[in-house]
C-alpha cells in the first residue's frame, strides 16, 4: 500500500519532496516495484500462512485485512517521541492507514531529523491527497491521537494533540477498504529509497482499535522493519493481553 508521491508545502523549501511508504513486502510483485509511495497500491490480504513477523522495508507494525469494500475505521494513540538528530536527514512517520489496491488515507505524525533539529508536523491523507500542517506546534512528549475512517461514501482523518488541546481534522470523498495499518511508516524524499530511521528509541502505540473493537481481534499481520542487506532497523513487540497496544524499538538507522 502506497500514499502518492507529494510535496510538503512551506517545508518543500528545505525538506524537498516527500512521501510514505508502508508495507511493501504484502505486495503483489507487479506492486513491489512501486517501492517508495505510500499509497498508490495496496497489500495482497494476508495469508493464513504468513510468517509470524513479516520484513518490510518501509513499515513497523500491525496490518490487519477487512473486507473489500467494507467501512473500516482505525485508531491509536502514542507519545511523540524525542530524536536525537545529527545533520543527517532521517524520518519516519508514526499513525494509522486505510488502505486499498489504489489508494490510501492515514493519519500521522512526521517526525524528522533536518539540518540538526528535530521537526514534527501533522500530516493527513485522503485518497493519496496528503495535507501537511506545517505551522502546527508539535514537541516531543506531546500526547497524540490519530484515526482514519473510510467508507464508501466518505472519509475521515484526524490528529489530536491532547496536550496542546489542538485537532486537526479532514473530510472527502470515499473509497473500497482492503486493510487498516497501525505503526512506523517510512519516508522517502526520492520516491524510491525510504529515509534511515531516527534514534526514536521505544514509541508505544496504545488504544488500538479496529473498526472500534481491539486490533488483536482483527487478527493483524506483524510487520517488523529490515532493509535489503538484513540489517532490523525497527521491530515490533508483541501485542499486549488487551490486544491494543504494541511497542516499537528502534534498532539501526
Amino acid at each position: 500500500m502506497v500514499l502518492a508521491r507529494s510535496r510538503m508545502p512551506a517545508l518543500a523549501a528545505t525538506i524537498g519532496p516527500a512521501a510514505l511508504a508502508l508495507p511493501l513486502s504484502l505486495a503483489v510483485p507487479a506492486q513491489a516495484a512501486a517501492a517508495g509511495n505510500v499509497g498508490a497500491r495496496g497489500p495482497a490480504r494476508v495469508r493464513a500462512s504468513a510468517p509470524s513477523v513479516i520484513p518490510s522495508p518501509a513499515f513497523a507494525g500491525y496490518v490487519a485485512s477487512v473486507a473489500t469494500g467494507s467501512a473500516t475505521s482505525a485508531a491509536a494513540q502514542f507519545k511523540v517521541p524525542r530524536l536525537p538528530c545529527t545533520t543527517t536527514y532521517w524520518a519516519i512517520a508514526p499513525g494509522v492507514a486505510i488502505n486499498n489496491f489504489t489508494s490510501s488515507s492515514a493519519a500521522l505524525v512526521f517526525a524528522a531529523c533536518y539540518h540538526g533539529r528535530a521537526v514534527y508536523v501533522p500530516v493527513l491523507d485522503i485518497n493519496n491527497n496528503a495535507v501537511y500542517y506545517n505551522t502546527t506546534r508539535v514537541r516531543a512528549g506531546d500526547v497524540i491521537k490519530v484515526s482514519a475512517k473510510v467508507t464508501t461514501r466518505g472519509t475521515t482523518v484526524q490528529v489530536t494533540d491532547v496536550t496542546r488541546r489542538v485537532t486537526k481534522r479532514r473530510t472527502g470523498p470515499g473509497a473500497n477498504s482492503s486493510t487498516a495499518a497501525v505503526g512506523d511508516n517510512g519516508w522517502t524524499a526520492d520516491g524510491r529509497t525510504p529515509l534511515g530511521v531516527p534514534g526514536f528509541g521505544t514509541l508505544t502505540f496504545t488504544s488500538c482499535l479496529v473498526d472500534g473493537r481491539a486490533l488483536a481481534r482483527s487478527h493483524p499481520a506483524r510487520y517488523q522493519r529490515v532493509t535489503s542487506r538484513g540489517i532490523l532497523q525497527i521491530a515490533t513487540g508483541a501485542l499486549s493481553p488487551g490486544g491494543t497496544a504494541f511497542p516499537t524499538h528502534y534498532k539501526h538507522f
